[in-house]
């Protein structure tokens, strides 16, 4: 009797199990299409709305494009009717634009092409300014001692030496050689055949000549109408044309010309004003 009441318990326990389980199933299965139900509503819902915002969207849109045309076609037809777009007042506007832009560019290249003349103008005056300075200063730079002899100038020994033979032309001298006496338009210094002669005073070399009694012989200009003339050289420094300051080697002591024989190798050294010959010891210290 017990194992059949619990038997039974069990199996009713069994049944109300699967009953609770069918149960929830049923209540699931019977939910279901109502939650579909809800969902799908709000789905199609917000597909509508979108289409209706993009419907009018592009209703804005085609409204917008249409009304910007006829404006646009508003201001063409108003542009049109003041002549503003006709094709002959585009055309003139176009060719006077390009006239006054090649009248601008005209003017342009021709203010620049002046500045450019101006600019190589000074730039050559300036070049040629400075080009002048440059070659006065090079003048300056290399010119020559002034040659301006007078009766106060003073000169200087051009050989180191005792006097053989004086200036005179008052009273005639005695020369060794010739064995005579003369007169005489210079003086005869007495140096070492070799010895350095020098310029007395500054002047420019008038001639070179070959003398039977002086040898090679040296005529200075001195200016104003006086010459100096040095005798009995060799191995000269100096050509004619030579401008040659004062203590500048001329030459050098040569051996003595037949006429001067006794006398021994010197210096012939003489001086004129005005083609007459003059003492030079007066302008000797």
């Amino acid at each position: 009797m017990r194992k059949n009441r619990t038997a039974k318990f069990i199996f009713n326990g069994a049944l109300l199990a699967v009953m609770a389980v069918l149960g929830v199933t049923a209540y699931q299965v019977a939910n279901k299409p109502e939650h579909i139900q809800e969902v799908l509503p709000l789905e199609s819902t917000k597909e509508n709305d979108t289409a209706k915002a993009d419907g009018a969207n592009s209703t804005d849109d085609s409204s917008l494009a249409e009304a910007g045309t006829n404006m646009v076609e508003a201001d063409l037809d108003g542009i049109s009717d003041t002549g503003i777009l006709d094709s002959e007042s585009l055309i003139n506007e176009s060719d006077n634009s390009s006239a006054t832009d090649m009248a601008s560019l005209d003017n342009t290249v021709d203010l620049t092409n002046s500045a450019d003349i101006n600019d190589t103008a000074d730039i050559s005056s300036s070049s040629d300014i400075g080009e002048s300075t440059s070659v006065n200063a090079q003048i300056s730079l290399h010119k020559g001692p002034e040659i301006n002899f007078s009766e106060d100038t003073l000169m200087e020994w051009p050989v180191n030496g005792h006097v053989l033979i004086d200036y005179s032309m008052d009273q005639s001298v005695y020369f060794p050689t010739l064995d005579q006496y003369k007169l005489s338009p210079a003086i005869s210094v007495q140096a070492v055949e070799g010895a350095p002669v020098v310029s007395a005073v500054n002047g420019t070399v008038y001639s070179i000549e070959n003398n039977a009694q002086t040898g090679t012989t040296v005529t200075m200009e001195l200016g104003n109408g006086y010459q100096a003339i040095y005798g009995q050289l060799t191995d000269l420094d100096v050509a004619e044309g030579d401008t040659v300051t004062k203590g500048s080697i001329i030459g050098y002591v040569a051996a003595p010309t037949i006429y001067y024989s006794e006398e021994g190798s010197n210096l012939y050294f003489a001086m004129k004003k005005d083609g007459e010959p003059i003492d030079p010891i007066t302008y000797l210290p």
